[in-house]
């Protein structure tokens, strides 16, 4: 499979409810294929990552989660560590609700 051309980096912090929203919408999009979609998780507890390891295994194209301990307020250092890991050529980057 070739990289993606687009990779939407999703922040979030404590908001599964929210992301979850977030992420139905991107699911329902119709350039499925042409991008990934990162979550920027700034350490949120396990039903974040429970979320999205459930969402994962359906998904339409690659859903990654991107963790950080949470040690306070670091939403722009878990967007870099996403923005690393991304493979699209262009980023785009979203909040989480």
């Amino acid at each position: 499979m070739n990289a993606p051309k687009l990779s939407l980096i999703v922040t979030t912090y404590n908001r599964a409810d929210a992301l979850k929203a977030v992420l139905e919408a991107l699911a329902r999009q119709a350039a499925a294929g042409s991008y990934e979609v990162l979550i920027a998780d700034d350490g949120s507890q396990p039903e974040t990552a429970a979320l999205i390891e459930t969402y994962a295994v359906k998904y339409p194209v690659p859903l990654i989660h991107v963790w950080q301990e949470d040690v306070g307020f670091r939403a722009a250092a878990a967007r870099n560590r996403a923005a690393q890991q991304a493979s699209g050529e262009y980023l785009i980057f979203l909040d989480g609700d």
